[in-house]
């Protein structure tokens, strides 16, 4: 499984996300099986991921992708709620 969180450098909302959500995978000690990437959106290959994947203005967009890199969850603007990260990771806190 992974996470993308797409934003963009000195953003305080994209930066407080992937601070956020990487704090709860260590908790949930899941850093190993779930991988966190920060796509920059101010790169040629961040901004042709975010398109791929319908993310154009909103930041942060936050998306869990399951093994299958199928879609499991997205949020868009805002910092994700730990509980419903968790129960896109199968998580039961």
């Amino acid at each position: 499984m992974k996470i993308h969180v797409f934003g963009k450098p000195g953003c305080a909302r994209c930066e407080s996300t992937k601070a956020k959500l990487g704090h709860f995978l260590k908790k949930w000690q899941v850093e190993e099986r779930v991988k966190l990437d920060f796509v920059r959106l101010d790169t040629a290959d961040g901004l042709a991921c975010g398109a791929f994947n319908n993310v154009y203005d909103t930041m942060p967009v936050t998306i869990v992708f399951g093994d299958d890199d199928r879609a499991l969850a997205r949020w868009e603007g805002d910092v994700p709620p730990s509980a419903e990260v968790a129960r896109a990771l199968g998580i039961k806190e």
